[in-house]
């Protein structure tokens, strides 16, 4: 295959860029700018053992090898391979979670492929501009972006209106117009692990939201803000386009949409770091020996509605903690009556 002995500065220098990109990643570097879940997931991967930033390495090295010796047209088919590499990682991405650095070495192949494109062949009078178009880079370009929005709204986190300790071992989503949600509040208020995530399932859920967080910042705990931003009126006109309220109802439905994705319809809805408190208590019964086990007392069962003899060995009711049948409203199942704050 007939080549030029031009050096191609503009592929060289990205492929050079690459090849340190990945032998940085590679050794794990000491800048932590990949925040995303795929960048832990995809840190450690390897094929056949190998480092899949080794084979980036391999990839940039040969391709910085063949701009400097000026091959264009053997480049063009190692970066073309590049890029159908990519498609792959970035489909399997796409499906998983994104990886910063993983999309950062993509858009370095692609401007490399782009370049060598625009190449002339050699002892050839086809104009670079006259080349049709890739469509592999036009599936590359597609999956790219679906992945850099993936980024952006994974960036876009779920929104607490109060979380003390910034890292809470439990998150409550809640409806300020929720019962359910009322009761839960009450009875958690005050606990610096739990942090509280509104969402609105009515229209006057926003301007109690808005009312609770305006309490919040007098100083009144969450509990107090609830029960006194009840009887909140609504305000017309333009207020509900304010700057400010525009950015809560995007809040709120970002609530929303999380919890929707992690699979339920309804509020209360919990997310729990680490063991709950109740099954580490049965661990903990569990583990001491037969006879100290058998001298704790035990709370007798709630007496059943009808009088049928309960089977003891079933297990205690969990009042609705392990189920939502009951204990949650929202979505298709309406809040039943009585759901003002006490």
């Amino acid at each position: 295959m007939n080549r030029s002995h031009a050096i191609l500065a503009g592929p060289l220098f990205f492929a050079l860029l690459g090849t340190a990109f990945c032998v940085w990643s590679a050794l794990g570097n000491d800048v932590n700018f990949c925040v995303t879940t795929g960048c832990t997931l995809y840190q450690d991967f390897t094929v056949a053992g190998i480092s899949l930033w080794w084979f980036g390495t391999a990839a940039f090295g040969a391709l910085a090898g063949l701009a400097l010796l000026g091959a264009a047209e053997w480049a063009r088919i190692v970066a073309a391979l590049a890029i159908l590499g990519d498609i792959c990682l970035l489909l399997l991405m796409a499906f998983t979670a994104p990886c910063i650095s993983c999309l950062v070495a993509a858009l370095l192949f692609a401007i490399i492929y782009f370049l060598l494109r625009r190449e002339p062949a050699p002892q050839s009078r086809m104009r670079p501009e006259g080349r049709r178009h890739s469509l592999l880079l036009w599936v590359w370009a597609a999956l790219f972006v679906v992945n850099v929005g993936a980024v952006a709204r994974s960036q876009a986190d779920v929104w607490p209106i109060l979380d003390e300790s910034e890292n809470p071992v439990t998150r409550m989503f809640f409806s300020p117009s929720c019962r359910y949600c009322i009761e839960g509040i009450n009875a958690l208020s005050g606990n610096v692990d739990v942090a509280f995530y509104p969402l609105a399932e009515t229209e006057a859920d926003v301007w109690k939201v808005a009312r609770m967080r305006a309490l919040l910042d007098e100083g009144l705990n969450i509990a107090q803000a609830l029960a006194q931003s009840q009887n909140v009126q609504e305000p017309s006109g333009f207020a509900s386009w304010r700057p400010g309220m525009l950015l809560l109802r995007f809040r709120l439905l970002r609530n929303k949409a999380h919890v929707f994705a992690a699979g339920s319809q309804g509020v209360p809805f919990f997310e729990q770091r680490g063991l709950p408190g109740d099954i580490r208590e049965r661990v903990e019964r569990a583990q001491q020996p037969r006879g100290q086990a058998d001298a704790r007392p035990v709370a007798p069962a709630p007496a059943p509605d009808d009088d049928t003899p309960r089977d003891e060995r079933l297990p205690l009711d969990t009042g609705g903690l392990s189920s939502s049948g009951g204990t949650q409203c929202g979505g298709a199942v309406p809040c039943p009556p009585g759901t003002e704050a006490r």
